[in-house]
């Protein structure tokens, strides 16, 4: 690739400096020459034209092709992989609409444009059903995928290291994860959340932390 591309560039330039050397060699009356020249950089222009196209197109296909391989190493559905953020970082995504950001996800889209989470918690396993924070987690990606795409979410992939659950996006988990929000905004040192249990790294990063009981103190 590093080949052909510097054959490319070096023949971008002689083709340029040839049909600028015919309009010289015009003005100067070398008719002759400026009909060599001209001639010879224009076809070197094209060959040069033409190899970038062919450059441009074996780079998508290289990046099609590596994508389809993560697709598969990670076990996600058919689409384009859009964003991931397995390393943490990926950039935020957020609405206007509620306060809410997010991160930790793949996101794929679908043939037909409708954005499908995928959320990889490969620390739990022997589960028959989704807990239930996970579940209204899945909830809030669609939520905010609505401001990100034409077509709104109908589903997310919830996986487990040993099984997935695919957990329907329904106006009942939409509201209920609007339900959630408005419960944390409402949070106050009167009205601290409602919380039993709580593991400390969560605790540390939760803006509640210093009203919440279950989060002082970790």
């Amino acid at each position: 690739m590093r080949t052909l591309t510097l054959a490319a560039l070096v023949m971008l330039v002689l083709a340029l400096l040839l049909i600028l050397s015919s309009f010289l060699l015009a003005s100067n009356g070398q008719v002759l020459l400026q009909s060599i020249a001209l001639p010879a950089g224009l076809a070197l222009l094209t060959l040069a034209l033409a190899l970038f196209l062919l450059l441009i197109n074996e780079r998508r296909y290289q990046q099609a092709r590596l994508q389809a391989q993560r697709r598969r190493e990670l076990g996600l559905p058919s689409g384009d992989l859009v964003y991931e953020d397995a390393d943490g970082q990926g950039e935020p995504l957020s609405s206007t609409e509620v306060p809410l950001v997010v991160k930790r996800t793949y996101i794929v889209q679908l043939s037909d444009g409708r954005p499908v989470p995928i959320d990889l918690k490969r620390n739990v396993q022997n589960l028959k059903e989704p807990q239930s924070n996970h579940f209204a987690q899945i909830g809030a990606y669609c939520l905010i995928l609505e401001s990100y795409f034409d077509q709104p979410p109908t589903h997310g992939v919830l996986r487990y290291a040993d099984r997935e659950f695919m957990v329907d996006y329904t106006p009942a988990l939409r509201k209920k994860v609007l339900r959630i929000l408005k419960d944390m905004g409402n949070s106050s040192e009167q009205y601290p959340p409602s919380l039993t249990r709580q593991r400390a790294t969560k605790c540390r990063n939760c803006l509640f932390q210093p009203i919440c009981p279950v989060g002082q103190g970790k």
